[in-house]
């Protein structure tokens, strides 16, 4: 018996070792299982992230899910199109080039560009859309802008894997007097300063986690199952009026959100 409890418990650790979470999938849930499956391999990877490690077989696979091949499959290769796994014929299947891991900090005012400049990371932007809209989902402090509101939409790449979208909005007086050639590779508060003379003096920012839409999924290469670390930033000029809002759309496993603080120590009164 002392044998038995010894070797269950070997298992139980060698198993805790793979470190792929193997609780039930929701068989019930709106989301497909290898979507599921794909978002709790992408955790795994992320957090064990080394270049080469082999990806359990697809008999291992469907044996912890207890799911059919073509489901494990599906999962597979939705990785596989991320850039996150490549495939070696008569070999296996192996985690490609580690994800960035990229730290912004909220307790200064700096555009987002400046976080890739400090940590020299391989980046990429694309504007990839501009327009202007007529009833944008605003938050109340942004009731008094004019409208329509001038959006545009920039995708970050790093070793060509997606990792953050923004979507930038301004309102109609500011919008009117800038041009695609204006933010292509010019962070907003640069394009403000130089070209409209706005200098932005605060900034207030809201975390949140969600669940992406289906375009942003699509440019993100991430499934709807999965979770975002979401952004928002509503910057403000020296008269207190909001100027711009961004909405960064980030990649948890290749995104931390830092921000460091102090506590106001009295000035101690002599007698």
């Amino acid at each position: 018996m002392p044998h038995s409890t010894a070797a269950a418990r070997r298992a139980k650790t060698s198993t805790t070792a793979q470190g792929i979470d193997v609780g039930a999938l929701q068989r019930d849930s709106a989301h497909a299982l290898y979507e599921q499956i794909a978002d709790r391999l992408r955790d795994y990877i992320a957090s064990h992230n080394q270049l080469g490690m082999q990806l359990q077989t697809d008999d291992a696979l469907m044996q912890r899910y207890s799911v059919s091949r073509s489901t494990v499959r599906k999962a597979v290769q939705r990785l596989v199109d991320e850039g996150v796994l490549f495939r070696r014929r008569g070999k296996g299947t192996f985690v490609s080039q580690p994800v960035p891991k990229i730290v912004h900090s909220l307790d200064r005012l700096a555009p987002f560009f400046e976080t890739f400049r400090q940590v020299g990371a391989d980046l990429h932007t694309e504007v990839i859309d501009f327009f202007w809209e007529e009833s944008p989902d605003l938050p109340p402090e942004l009731d008094a802008w004019e409208r329509p509101v001038f959006t545009f939409l920039r995708l970050y790449r790093s070793r060509g894997v997606p990792h953050a979208l923004t979507r930038v909005r301004v309102p109609c007086e500011i919008g009117r007097h800038l041009s695609r050639a204006d933010f292509e590779s010019t962070p907003i508060y640069e394009v403000l300063q130089s070209k409209l003379g706005l200098q932005v003096t605060k900034a207030d920012n809201l975390v949140s986690c969600q669940q992406p839409s289906a375009s942003i999924s699509r440019l993100l290469g991430l499934s709807q199952s999965s979770f975002l670390l979401v952004l928002d930033r509503i910057s403000r000029d020296k008269s207190g009026a909001p100027i711009e809002m961004t909405t960064h759309f980030l990649r948890p496993d290749v995104y931390q959100l830092s921000v460091s603080l102090t506590t106001d120590v009295p000035h101690h009164k002599g007698p």
